[in-house]
């Protein structure tokens, strides 16, 4: 059962998708497989082998949970209330994606000072932010703006297919016209319909809502913001437009832009 599992993954490998449509996939390989797990517990238990097969049945249990979570991510647009993945990745060494993408987009320029004010980076958490379809349609509308006043340029860093598809062989993961992000030239945030909207822009005047908060580092919104003051510090624009390996050449396709952001906290006093 694992070798045809393990061989339908690997040919997934040569077909050219969408990410998302890829990840659903895999999800429906990992509950199949996580059945069969599941289904060689009990037999194993039946057959009176019951140390390996509790073994069995916690990691068929362990595997269920993260099973779950991709379902609500790869085929909702909802967010899992007990999502432990970032405490596991923070244990495993590694950094939230949005604090990696700020931190990245921070440091892109010598003499780099963020938009929004200098912070004390020990009183920064990265911020979990979801997009509807009209703050999406949003940051597209910025995105057009930002290129129109050349203050970002779509155009993969300036790196030839040959150089994007030696990074894809490297990395792995695809490589996005905007490189590792834009700094959002304004942004901040306001409290609306009991919800942190984040409004961005070229500048004040011109600002939209372009995606609202559900998480700050691991807790959620509404309880960070009951137990303190919130500061949008850094807001970069990611995703987009991206490239990624064919069998012989790049493919382009179009994607949905995210705002990776890191917001500043104080205690209410």
């Amino acid at each position: 059962m694992f070798s045809i599992l393990d061989m339908i993954n690997h040919a997934l490998g040569y077909v050219n998708v969408n990410v998302k449509i890829k990840n659903q996939i895999y999800t429906g390989i990992g509950i199949a497989g996580n059945l069969y797990l599941g289904y060689v517990a009990i037999r194993l238990m039946q057959n009176g082998a019951w140390v390996r097969g509790l073994l069995y049945l916690l990691v068929f249990l362990a595997l269920i949970y993260f099973i779950v979570l991709n379902v609500i991510y790869y085929f909702t647009n909802k967010t899992a209330k007990y999502d432990l993945s970032p405490k596991i990745e923070k244990l495993l060494g590694g950094k939230p994606k949005e604090a990696v993408a700020a931190e990245q987009a921070a440091t892109a320029m010598p003499g780099y000072v963020p938009a929004n004010g200098i912070f004390d980076g020990q009183d920064l958490l990265p911020a979990t932010i979801k997009t509807s379809r009209e703050e999406q349609t949003n940051l597209h509308q910025i995105v057009d703006q930002l290129q129109a006043a050349n203050v970002i340029k779509l155009d993969y860093g300036g790196k030839s297919d040959k150089e994007i598809m030696r990074d894809l062989k490297a990395s792995g993961e695809a490589v996005y016209a905007i490189g590792q992000g834009a700094q959002l030239p304004f942004s901040q945030l306001k409290l609306e319909n009991h919800r942190l909207v984040v409004y961005a822009g070229l500048n004040q005047l011109d600002q939209l809502p372009v995606g609202h908060v559900t998480r700050v580092g691991l807790t959620a919104v509404h309880d960070a913001h009951e137990d303190y003051k919130l500061y949008l510090a850094t807001a970069v624009i990611t995703g987009g437009m991206s490239k990624t390996a064919g069998r012989n050449s790049t493919i382009e396709q179009p994607g949905d832009y995210q705002v990776a952001a890191q917001v500043a906290y104080k205690d209410r006093v």
